[in-house]
């Protein structure tokens, strides 16, 4: 079938012709629970598609009815079927770099589990290849475990591949043959000081290395800096298998807001897939500033490369439409237990920024954790907004843990989207819990959130901080609870407010809200079809619903009908 044709109009919209009335369908599901998620939140039975669009939504004989000689007709056999469910912050990009030899330990449960699978993949490698786990899973989530993997244990696994395994931001663990080729005795006198990544290395009393490799973010960079370079034809299997991997969890879309060691080449490598037709996921992503750099000339190359670049020139598979998340890291870079305390030329660094941005048609997405780096931001595009208006640019807030009702109200007055994660569904939070208490129930707030009138989504931050699920996102966000069954979210939502928060609010942050998030005539034809009835399954079955199959500008990219 024919990709769907649009062109960027402005920095707000898309626009494309709809489909002849006199056009057959190419599909026609029916016998379903269709769940459109439009404004009307029907229900309906039958879809049909042409051209990779929606031509018409109503009861199985009006749709049936359309059918030409050449049309395909699938029985849904009652199954319910939503509109491709999109994630408002996921750095796809980063993660397709390693993904050809990763394992995924999204929504595992299961300690004993994640190792059968370390070792199930470790049998498929070449000898020498590395194995990772690049982050997404913390032990929390575990119940029958909350213990590290040890040297041992992945010795184990393999002893001739190297192994990392990246627990979200905070540590890693390592096997023997992950030492030798890196030159790190797993031996050492005691007290004997090592430097850099080896001086990450954890160590017991009498010198010998445990297998854990401790830090926080700066240990995962030099980690990073010491793996084997990634060449095209890796990273090009890599990118194939994750969107795979993407449709087969119901995603059809992502927003990607660049991140931390991402290679230039990887855009490249991804344009030329897109230009080739071969893309099953649609991609919006950012430009980005150094997100370990804390000079202010730092802010003038960002500066540099807005004036240098133009954004919404790509199509409704790859565009790039944004600065950020990190664009000035002293201004806005926090996290749960870290502020920011910039210096006023930091803070006009920052506000040179939003102004290119604002000037040049840009859309800005800031990092922003903490309250008082909330109000600071909020504060900052408010005097950009006096006399660069940012409402038609769609300026958002990603991850916005600690938001409050006043912090809402100012996003909502300013037109500043907030893009919400579902982090806390994995745990790792012990030193955030420590620091604010009860404070953590309400990080965040979805009932704020939901009753502000501001507009707001739900993502994840995976691949590193966080799963990549979006069926545990809205049973997180529908029960509040973490994958090991306690409850860490004190607010929730319904499963029509979730769904819609994972759907058409996120088209909409993405400029695509005239093609996407719902299931409409004129709208891309991205629809999911589900193993059981997200609105009526036992909450608690929520994350467990798995695609039959995921449907993609028209064609099926996983499962079957």
């Amino acid at each position: 079938m024919k990709p769907i044709a649009i062109a960027a109009v402005s920095a707000a919209a898309f626009l494309f012709s709809l489909p002849s009335a006199a056009a057959d369908p190419d599909l026609i599901l029916h016998g379903g629970k269709i769940v459109t998620v439009d404004e009307q939140f029907r229900t309906v039975q039958a879809v049909a598609i042409a051209d990779g669009r929606i031509l018409a939504t109503g009861d199985d004989a009006e749709i049936r009815a359309l059918a030409g000689a050449d049309t395909r007709q699938a029985d849904l056999q009652g199954r319910t079927v939503l509109p491709g469910l999109i994630d408002n912050h996921n750095h796809f990009i980063r993660a397709t770099e390693h993904w050809a030899t990763e394992v995924r330990l999204d929504g595992v449960t299961h300690r004993s589990r994640a190792l059968e699978m370390l070792a199930e993949r470790a049998r498929t490698l070449k000898q020498g290849k590395w194995l990772y786990v690049m982050g997404g899973w913390h032990e929390d989530q575990f119940v029958d475990s909350n213990e590290s993997f040890t040297l041992e244990e992945l010795d184990a696994v393999s002893a001739t591949n190297p192994i990392f395994i990246q627990a979200k931001y905070s540590h890693a663990m390592v096997n023997s043959a992950w030492f030798a080729v890196q030159g790190i005795p797993v031996r050492a006198e005691p007290g004997q000081v090592f430097e850099g990544l080896a001086g990450d290395v954890q160590r017991d009393e009498y010198g010998v290395a445990t297998g854990m490799l401790t830090g926080g973010m700066p240990m995962v960079s030099r980690a990073i800096d010491a793996f084997p370079p990634v060449t095209e034809e890796e990273q090009v299997e890599g990118i194939k298998a994750a969107m795979q991997f993407y449709n087969g969890l119901g995603l059809t879309a992502v927003y990607d807001p660049g991140g931390l060691g991402i290679q230039d080449a990887s855009y490249g490598r991804l344009q030329k897939l897109a230009d080739a037709g071969e893309f099953t996921l649609r991609i919006a992503y950012t430009i980005q500033g150094n997100l370990m750099g804390r000079e202010v000339s730092f802010a003038q190359e960002v500066v540099d490369k807005i004036n240098t670049t133009t954004p919404f020139q790509g199509d409704e598979w790859y565009n790039l439409i944004a600065v950020g998340e990190n664009y000035y890291s002293p201004f806005h870079f926090d996290n749960l237990v870290r502020t920011v305390d910039p210096r006023p030329e930091d803070i006009e660094a920052a506000m040179d920024i939003m102004k290119a941005a604002a000037s040049r048609g840009w859309s800005v997405q800031t990092h922003a954790t903490q309250v008082e780096t909330i109000d600071l931001v909020l504060d900052t595009i408010a005097e950009v907004n006096k006399t660069h208006p940012v409402r038609a640019l769609r300026w958002s807030l990603t991850h916005a843990d600690f938001m409050g009702a006043p912090q809402w109200e100012k996003a909502k007055a300013l037109g500043v989207n907030v893009q919400l994660r579902s982090q806390r569904v994995i745990g790792g939070f012990g030193e955030a819990m420590e620091l604010h208490g009860d404070k953590t129930l309400y990080m965040p707030d979805m009932r704020v959130a939901e009753n502000s009138g501001a507009m707001w989504g739900i993502g994840t931050d995976g691949t590193k901080a966080a799963q990549i699920n979006p069926f545990v996102s809205l049973w997180w966000a529908t029960t509040g609870k973490m994958l090991d069954g306690t409850v860490v979210t004190a607010e929730t939502l319904t499963r029509e407010e979730a769904l819609i928060r994972h759907t058409r609010t996120n088209a909409f942050m993405m400029f695509m809200e005239d093609y996407l998030g719902a299931i409409r005539p004129g709208f891309a034809a991205d629809l999911v079809v589900l193993d059981r009835d997200y609105l009526t399954v036992p909450v608690d079955e929520i994350k467990d619903i798995r695609p039959v199959a995921t449907v993609v500008a028209g064609r099926v990219v996983y499962g079957e009908l």
